[in-house]
């Protein structure tokens, strides 16, 4: 079976089946690129959370859960002029092709998955305000202003056309069907009475994937099917199974082209190196030459005078002095001749000294590239990091390995107290208006007092009281069973508010304090916040922030730098994001751990 290079109406029907729900109401909050590649990458907030679209022309669209080094660049401008804010109203697939369009408000987004695809944006009157290539094609034009044509329509063989490739095997363009498709339902026909039976095996898989009733079959490193097939792995969902496969193969391609990119200018640096050596000594060979030729002409006077007396004062003079040969001016005395060599020799030397100076500036230029290499190598490997389902949220592990979660926003509070929270986990609240609804996951388990403890210091950090600038604050808790969204009678509930019913348990002076922390396992850095006791006793590199004046940006900018400077970590500034999240607003550091 041949590698997947792009996804086939198959997989887009598939994925499109399973995401269309989904999709649909959700709010474009930000758009960026992906470095590395023609791929953009869609930040939707989607009833309550955040979730990450990636579209790339002529290949694939789906959600991810991997994080990416993203850029902003001028086509990125555009389009967040273009596209952000806007709610999706509908997604479909046009007609039978490989072409997914999304209605966002009053623009539409078309992106194509056939070879040489678009990202084009229209108005409403499907005129081209955006395209990812502007072009004259040979079946349509691309132009700012006119009006979007997608790409002719797939044309099935006529009958004539269909027994000539039924003779050479060829069922895919025959089925219309990739021939991964093919091998995987086990089609072998190769005769017009077979013929109808595998089209029946293909339109009863396609009746399959729009009822919902399919496979989300991965074969790592080789394709996604939504057919059982051997050494498949059975994914949750098809959108995984493709960010699964894609995620990897971009990783690859992005790590071969930077690569391929830095060992470019390695290798030119090197050689612009290599000639500066080169042309250093040949200074230094030629300085040696002419202070040599001076000597000789001092240590052989009487000959030279003689030579110099016999001239006719007007040319040089070429004389072989000791097997030398030694150009003279006859104007001038022999130590004049002697001082003269003297003189070029050391002009020599300063072209020899001006060229080490410059060949240590490329040193060191070679030594930051050296560096640059192994810091976008590191880069990669932190940012390709998949994400948990609730990283999504403010989170912490509390010391005995308990999951604690907190609402970045009224919706996530609603979110995490209607879906997640169950009747014996401990909720949490700051006692403050403007507080995370906060959840210490009990998954059946008994927490200790330092568990509530810890959950209770995410409660206190992420509410008001941050912003307020207060040094500490108490936060009270409650089992699940006690918290309710059902207001007495007659009373209403306004969204992230909550009923509390039956004793609340106080935690008095919990301190505005939050330790943020790098965890590192199997080449993979996360973030960890928390408390000082539960994050010194998970890693030994961490600082401890509390309410300040400093931008969340800048604190953050510094952390990295602490960590790079004094740690020695590399690819930090992939989760420069991530990290300034995870500050609850503006800060000072308090303190600053660093194993030795």
């Amino acid at each position: 079976m041949n590698k997947k290079t792009s996804m086939s109406y198959i997989d887009l029907l598939a994925w499109y089946t399973e995401n269309k729900d989904k999709i649909e109401g959700c709010r474009i909050d930000n758009i960026f690129k992906i470095e590395g590649l023609e791929a953009y990458l869609f930040k939707l907030y989607c009833k309550g959370e955040y979730k990450n679209l990636v579209l790339e022309p002529g290949k694939r669209i789906h959600f991810t859960k991997y994080e990416r080094q993203k850029l902003s660049t001028s086509e990125v401008s555009i389009l967040r002029e273009l596209l952000r804010d806007r709610i999706i109203r509908e997604i479909s697939i046009l007609g039978s092709e490989r072409i997914i369009k999304i209605v966002a408000s009053e623009k539409t987004i078309y992106l194509e998955l056939l070879p040489r695809g678009l990202l084009v944006i229209t108005d409403e009157n499907n005129r081209i305000l955006f395209s990812t290539e502007y072009k004259e094609f040979k079946d349509r034009v691309i132009k700012l202003g006119l009006g979007y044509t997608p790409p002719p329509s797939f044309k099935p063989p006529t009958k004539e056309e269909i027994e000539k490739l039924l003779k050479k095997n060829n069922l895919s363009r025959v089925l219309g069907v990739p021939q991964e498709i093919i091998e995987a339902l086990n089609i072998k026909a190769v005769n017009e009475s077979e013929l109808e039976e595998a089209k029946k095996k293909v339109d009863d898989l396609i009746k399959k994937i729009v009822s919902g009733n399919f496979e989300k079959c991965l074969l790592k490193g080789v394709t996604v099917l939504p057919v059982k097939v051997e050494h498949c792995i059975q994914m949750e969902s098809y959108n995984d199974a493709l960010d699964e496969f894609f995620t990897a193969e971009e990783k690859d391609l992005i790590k071969s082209e930077i690569d391929k990119k830095l060992e470019e200018d390695r290798k030119k640096l090197e050689k612009t190196i290599e000639d500066t050596k080169r042309q250093i000594e040949e200074y230094e060979k030629k300085a040696e030459e002419l202070r040599s030729i001076a000597q000789l002409i001092v240590a052989n006077y009487d000959t030279v005078n003689t030579i110099l007396a016999q001239s006719n004062k007007r040319n040089t003079v070429k004389a072989v002095i000791s097997g030398v040969e030694v150009e003279l001016d006859p104007t001038l005395t022999v130590y004049k001749n002697s001082s003269k060599y003297y003189d070029m020799a050391k002009e020599y030397i300063e072209k020899a000294k001006k060229a080490k100076l410059v060949l240590n500036e490329l040193q060191l230029k070679m030594e930051e590239l050296e560096k640059q290499i192994i810091e976008r190598k590191e880069e990669i490997l932190v940012s390709s990091r998949k994400k948990e389902w609730y990283e999504k949220y403010h989170w912490s592990i509390t010391r005995n390995g308990f999951l604690v979660i907190a609402g970045r926003d009224v919706d996530q509070n609603e979110s995490i107290v209607r879906k997640l929270l169950e009747d014996r986990d401990i909720f949490l609240h700051s006692d403050i208006q403007g507080a995370a609804a906060t959840v210490l996951k009990t998954e059946g388990r008994e927490p200790k007092e330092e568990d509530i403890v810890d959950a209770a210091t995410i409660s206190a950090c992420y509410s008001k009281a941050w912003k307020s600038g207060m040094a500490s604050i108490d936060v009270f808790w409650v089992y699940g069973d006690q918290v309710s969204k059902s207001p007495p009678s007659g009373e209403y509930l306004k969204k992230g508010s909550f009923m509390i019913y039956g004793k609340k348990n106080y935690i008095k002076n919990v301190k505005l304090e939050l330790a943020v922390g790098l965890l590192r396992k199997d080449n993979e850095i996360k973030i960890i916040v928390g408390n000082t006791d539960n994050v010194s006793s998970k890693t030994d590199m961490y600082v401890v922030v509390s309410p300040g004046d400093e931008d969340p940006s800048k604190l953050g900018e510094k952390i990295i730098k602490y960590f790079h400077d004094k740690f020695g970590i590399q690819g930090l500034k992939a989760i420069k994001e991530d990290l300034i999240r995870e500050i609850p607003g503006k800060s000072r550091i308090l303190m600053k751990k660093i194993k030795t």
